[in-house]
């Protein structure tokens, strides 16, 4: 990475990678497939997508857009891919799994099969 960023800084790249995986989950649990295309692809943006769709075919959302915590960011390795470095990290994540069902005017009640 030096030699494409002189001023690039491994450990900071962890903290870094912690606060935007943090952004990233909200908005896959918000739905928000716009800011999904511009921070993921391949893969990964094709599987976002395909559990948001879904969601919104069966009718529900999750309750809880947050999450409870973000911890233990470990470096897994990186490559560089058509001049675009790509880092993989392992975040232990918390959150709320509680499903609403918004067929129901988007009122908070657990969807069908929740617990």
């Amino acid at each position: 990475m030096k030699k494409y960023d002189p001023d690039f800084e491994f450990e900071e790249l962890e903290g870094e990678a912690m606060e935007i995986f943090q952004e990233f989950y909200c908005n896959f649990l918000t739905g928000n497939k716009e800011y999904l295309d511009m921070v993921c692809g391949g893969t990964a943006s094709a599987l976002c997508k395909a559990h948001i769709e879904l969601r919104e075919k069966e009718g529900w959302r999750f309750k809880y857009e947050e999450l409870l915590s973000a911890s233990n960011c470990f470096f897994q390795g990186g490559m560089v891919e058509n001049r675009l470095p790509q880092f993989i990290y392992h975040i232990e994540v918390q959150e709320f799994d509680e499903k609403v069902d918004v067929k129901k005017g988007g009122k908070f009640e657990p969807a069908e099969g929740a617990q």
